[in-house]
Parts: C-alpha cells; structure tokens; sequence
C-alpha cells in the first residue's frame, strides 16, 4: 500500500489536495475525523467540527492516542485500497502508528496563511473568527498538532490558486 498523510491547520487545503490525489493519481481518500463522526452518529449526537474534535479528544484517551490511525488503517485495508490519503492526523502518536505500519510512509504539510484559511470557510460554518482560529489553539493544545506539524517530510505552500496547489503536488509526486 501507498499511502500519504496530509496534514495542517483548519481550511489550509488538506481535502482540497486530497480529492486531487484521488482524481489525478487513483488514490483513496480516508477522511480521520469520520471516525469520529461515525461515533457521533452511533451515540445520537450532534455531528460538527467542534463535537468531533471533542469526540476525538475523548476516544484517544479511553482507547489510546493512536486509536483513529489504527481504525483508519483497518478500514482502507479492509477496502483493499492499493493507495491510500490519510487527511488530517492530530497527534504524533498516529503519525508513528502509520510510519511503523506502511512502508514508504509519508506525512506531507498544507501549510496556508492565517487569513486565507479564516477566508476559506463556507459561510455555512458561521464561524466568527475567534471560534475559528479557537478550535486551532484547542487542538495545538490537547492533541500536540505542533508536534504533528513538525514531522512532515514534505510541506506544500498553499496561499494562491487551486491551480497552484496541483501544481505543488504533481511536483511532489514526481519526487515520490
């Protein structure tokens, strides 16, 4: 199996580069914080970046910080995915998970600007700015993203056009 992890900060463009892995290069696409919205669904309740941050939060400490990677993993190896994009990992516990478990591994940084990522939300979100960049600080905080931040092998810069950002990743996947 191939698989990459794309990780970064709330609207950087983690899904925005994960759906062109899947539509140039045949990846599939395994979104982290389903798994939490799977448990949401399960417990009746209500489903929204902030629940699953906090349902998250909640499943790592009652079943172990690497608990969304392992169930990650086991779903896109029980599709039989050949090549795989994990979005979004929130700690280094995961990351480690996936390094040790898939050989080639590679955790790759969407890295945008402040204000371009606050820009980006939809307005169905109604965030204000404070609650946006709010959830950021909370998951820097008690999930360690910093650290996860830190150990990418790869960052891409996404601050221009979509068309750029493809552009950063044909490249990417070219070194890969």
């Amino acid at each position: 199996m191939q698989a990459i992890a794309l990780i970064g900060l709330p609207r950087c463009g983690k899904d925005t580069a994960a759906d062109y892995l899947v539509k140039k290069y045949g990846f599939s696409k395994v979104v982290m914080s389903d798994e939490n919205g799977f448990e949401l669904r399960k417990q009746g309740l209500e489903d929204d970046k902030m629940a699953r941050s906090r349902m998250g939060k909640e499943l790592r400490e009652k079943f172990g910080s690497d608990v969304i990677a392992k169930r990650c993993l086991e779903r896109a190896e029980k599709s039989g995915f050949e090549r795989v994009v994990f979005v979004g990992a929130r700690n280094i516990e995961e990351v480690d998970f996936f390094k040790n478990g898939i050989s080639g591994f590679k955790v790759v940084k969407i890295e945008s600007e402040k204000g371009k990522r606050f820009d980006r939300k939809s307005k169905m979100e109604g965030q204000s700015r404070e609650k946006f960049f709010e959830r950021e600080t909370w998951e820097r905080e008690k999930f360690g993203l910093g650290k996860v931040l830190n150990a990418a092998d790869y960052t891409i810069e996404n601050n221009s056009t979509i068309a750029e950002l493809e552009k950063a990743i044909d490249e990417l996947m070219q070194k890969l």
